[in-house]
C-alpha cells in the first residue's frame, strides 16, 4: 500500500494575488537581507509599486537616496519601457543605486548606503541578476515544473522551490484545498458525536487516521473515502451493525456532496 504521507507534495504555488504577494515579499526580503542592501522596491513601467521592503524609520542616506529615487522615477520607467534596461548600477556620494529589469513590464530598484568593494559588487550583481529570474518567474506565474524549472540555473531552480516550500509551510492553512478538509473533519466529528456520543468522537478519528498514515489537512477525495470505511468499521466495533449502517446512510451522501462541491 501507498504511504500518504509520501505522496504529500509540501510545495505551493501562488494560486491567489495574497499568495502572489507573499512570495514576492518573501524573496525580496531574502535577497536584501542576505545582500546587507538598504531597501529594495519592486515596480511595473508603469510606475506601479508591486512589493518593496524598506525600512520604517529611515536613516538621512537612505531617506537621500529614496528620494533621488522618486525623482528620477519617470525617467527610469522611460529607459525600461522604450530601450529595454536591463541592470544598471548608479554610484553617489551617499551610496548606489541597482536597477535591474524584470521582464518588459517591471524592474527592481535596489539602495545600498554602504561602501561597496568591486569584487563584492560583483556578486552581489550577480545576485541581483538571479533575483529578477526569480521575480519575473513568479510574477508571470509560471509554473514550477520541472520541465520550467529545467530551464533555469541551478541556483534559481533551487531559490523557486525553496519558496513554494516556505509558501507551502506559511499560506497552507489558506488553501481551498485544506479549508475542505477542515469542514469535512467538522461534519464527520458531529455526525460521530450523534452515533456514538461525544466520548467516542477523538478515539474513532485518531484511529482511522492512523490507519491511512495522514492526518486531515493533507486529505483528498480517495482517502476521505477509505477514512470513512474505516469511522464505519470502528463504530460497528462499538455499536453495532445497525448503528453503523445508520450512521453510513446519514454521512456518506453529504460527504460525497462536499467533496464534488469543491473544485
Amino acid at each position: 500500500m501507498t504511504d500518504p504521507k509520501k505522496d504529500i507534495d509540501k510545495r505551493m504555488e501562488a494560486g491567489t494575488a495574497t499568495m502572489l504577494k507573499h512570495m514576492l515579499d518573501l524573496e525580496l526580503r531574502k535577497v536584501k537581507d542576505e545582500n546587507g542592501i538598504d531597501a529594495v522596491m519592486f515596480m511595473g513601467v508603469d510606475g506601479r509599486m508591486f512589493s518593496s521592503d524598506i525600512p520604517v524609520d529611515l536613516t538621512p542616506p537612505q531617506y537621500r537616496l529614496l528620494n533621488l529615487v522618486k525623482s528620477h522615477l519617470p525617467h527610469i520607467c522611460g529607459q525600461l519601457s522604450a530601450e529595454n534596461l536591463q541592470i544598471s548600477v548608479q554610484y553617489y556620494e551617499g551610496g548606489t543605486i541597482i536597477i535591474s529589469g524584470v521582464g518588459p513590464n517591471a524592474f527592481l530598484i535596489f539602495l545600498l548606503t554602504k561602501k561597496i568593494e568591486f569584487n563584492d559588487m560583483e556578486k552581489m550583481l550577480a545576485n541581483v541578476e538571479d533575483a529578477s529570474v526569480v521575480m519575473r518567474h513568479l510574477f508571470e506565474l509560471r509554473p514550477h515544473s520541472p520541465e520550467i524549472l529545467s530551464t533555469y540555473s541551478e541556483k534559481v531552480a533551487a531559490e523557486l522551490t525553496d519558496l513554494s516550500r516556505r509558501l507551502f509551510v506559511e499560506r497552507f492553512e489558506e488553501t481551498p484545498g485544506y479549508k475542505k478538509n477542515m469542514e469535512i473533519l467538522n461534519f464527520v466529528k458531529k455526525k460521530i458525536k450523534q452515533t456514538v456520543g461525544v466520548g467516542a468522537v477523538d478515539e474513532v478519528v485518531t484511529f482511522s487516521f492512523n490507519e491511512l498514515g495522514t492526518s486531515a489537512a493533507y486529505m483528498n477525495d480517495d482517502l476521505w473515502l477509505k477514512f470513512m470505511e474505516n469511522v464505519i468499521h470502528h463504530i460497528e466495533e462499538m455499536s453495532g451493525d445497525m448503528v453503523a449502517q445508520d450512521f453510513a446512510s446519514t454521512s456518506l451522501p453529504e460527504i460525497q456532496k462536499k467533496l464534488k462541491s469543491f473544485v
